[in-house]
Formats: structure tokens, sequence, C-alpha cells
């Protein structure tokens, strides 16, 4: 039974992940649909749009997602997800974490019957979602910020050139790459649609997430209020965001040996007990079957997690 139990929830853990990876790489059922229909000029487009806005995208956990939908924690993914660039609801988030934290537990119970492996094992399949989600939340936002002076400069170029604005942000979605050019292509589409360009701005800013289009946005909106010479104002935006990126590279380079240090630090005990276990099992093995042994060790790693935790609260910095 407890082999029967293993085989199935490291089956069930494999698809949750090919499902995840899959999801990551290819637009969503209903963005494909969307971009299809949004291309179209005939007049049954809108009643098209509607049907196919209430078609359900197909997920494999749909009856818990819309169960999570109802609580506030599965919203909170919602704004997330849309800044990572991950084309799921944040209750089809939060039911992949739920059933990634309840199949690790269980597995877990199934091969060591210890409550503290077993609670480990909780925390490990909440973290590690929530790790992907994080990674390619800064990682996405990272880019977008590192892409954003070119595509400024790009229109700047097309608006003194004698293209319009959003001429300009066309062309700057042409020429540059992904992500950035989606994002733009993206502000156009729903200008041309009907929906008012500063809103287009407005939820342009609210997607990535950052301060450096929330600057932007917001300048770009007072001066279509108010006009002015538009094409100065990107060109100083672009250089002002160029010199951020250099203070953080400037940062990075100057903590870049105290994050080795952390990483070190933390990677130590792991390697020196691993050989000390490799070396000598006999002796390694009373911190782990004797009470005292559990003991120190549950104190060791509470604080190394410690360090852990105040070694990259040390090395944050907010620009």
């Amino acid at each position: 039974m407890a082999v029967l139990l293993l085989v199935a929830g490291g089956f069930v853990f494999l698809l949750a992940l090919i499902y995840a990876i899959r999801l990551s790489r290819k637009p969503s059922e209903l963005e494909e649909r969307f971009e299809r229909l949004v291309r179209r000029a005939d007049t049954t487009a809108q009643a098209e749009v509607e049907r196919a806005l209430r078609q359900p995208v197909r997920f494999p956990l749909q009856w818990l997602s819309r169960f999570l939908s109802k609580f506030r924690f599965a919203q909170r993914y919602e704004l997330k997800l849309i800044a990572a660039g991950i084309p799921l609801r944040g209750s089809e988030f939060a039911s992949i974490v739920i059933v990634t934290s309840i199949m690790l537990a269980l597995l877990s119970w199934v091969l060591s019957k210890n409550i503290v492996v077993f609670i480990l094992a909780l925390l490990a399949g909440y973290w590690i979602p929530n790790a992907y989600l994080n990674w390619r939340y800064n990682w996405r936002r990272t880019l977008l910020e590192n892409q954003l002076a070119d595509a400024l400069t790009v229109m700047s170029a097309a608006i003194g050139a004698g293209f319009g604005f959003l001429q300009a942000m066309r062309l700057a979605a042409e020429q540059l790459p992904q992500p950035i050019s989606d994002e733009l292509e993206r502000v156009v589409r729903l200008s041309s649609m009907g929906m008012p360009l500063e809103q287009a701005l407005q939820q342009l800013a609210l997607r990535v997430q950052s301060y450096d289009y929330d600057m932007t946005v917001t300048a770009m909106i007072i001066q279509l209020r108010r006009g002015g010479n538009l094409t100065r104002l990107l060109n100083t935006i672009a250089e002002t965001i160029r010199q951020r990126i250099d203070l953080r590279g400037e940062i990075s380079a100057s903590t870049a040996q105290a994050r080795l240090s952390g990483w070190v630090l933390m990677a130590l005990p792991i390697v020196v007990g691993g050989i000390a276990s490799i070396l000598n099992w006999d002796y390694m093995q009373r911190l782990f079957t004797t009470p005292q042994g559990q003991t120190l060790l549950k104190l060791v790693i509470g604080w190394q997690l410690f360090g852990i935790l105040w070694i990259r609260q040390l090395l944050k910095f907010e620009l």
C-alpha cells in the first residue's frame, strides 16, 4: 500500500510540474482565442469575443480553483502572476500550492513516518511554487526595467521623426525583443479597441509593478495632458533609468563578496555534515537517532534559517 501511494503521489507531482512548465512557456487558451478575435474586423467580432470570454479554460484542478476563488489569500496572487507573465488565475495557482504541499507531505509520511519530516515537507511544498513565482516575478521585472530605456529612446526618435505617440510605441514594440514588446503591443491594442490611452498606460504600470514604469507612465500622462516637448521628456527619463541601472550594478558588485560569504556559510554545515556522514556514519547517526542529537539538530536548523534571513535582510537594497 505504501509503495502504491508513493508511486501515485510521484506521478501526480510530476504531472503538476510538467503542467506548470507548459503554462510558463505557452500562452493560455483564452489569450489565443482573444488574439484571433481581435485581429478580425467583421461585424460579429464583438459577439464572438463575448462568447469566447464565457468559455471556460481547461484547468486540471478547476473544482478546487472555483472553491479557492472565494478566499482573499488566493486573490492576492493575481497581480503577481500577471507581473510574472504566468497565465494563471490566483485561485488556480493557490490550488497548485495546496496540492503540492499535500502530496509532498504525504510522500514524506509514507517514507519516514516522522512528524518533523512531515511538517518540513509540507512547508517545502508551500515554498517551492511560491519561490518559482517570486523568481519569475523578479526576473521578468528586471528584464522589463532593463529594456525600458531602449524603448523610450526608440519612441523619442520616432516622435522626433514625425510619428504619433501610439505609432512610436508600435514601432518600439516591433523593434525590441520580448517581454517589453508584448507589453507595448498590448497598450497599443487596448487603445485601438477604444480604451483611453491614459487607462491603458496605467494598466501597463499595474502589470509590471515597477517604480521605473510608475515614474514613466506618470510623466507620460502629465505630458499628454499638458502638452510640451515629449521627445525631451522621454530622453530625460531614459537617461535617469540608465543611471539607476548603473547604480544597481555598482551596489551588486560592492556586495558580491558579502553575498558569496553568506552562501558559503549557509552551505558549509550541509557539506561538512554530508562528508562526515560518508566517512563515519556510525559517528554521525547519533545526531539523527538519539533524542539529544535530534534536539541539537533542530536548534542548528533554526539558527541556520535565522542567519540566512538576517544576511538577506542586511544585503537587501531598494532603489
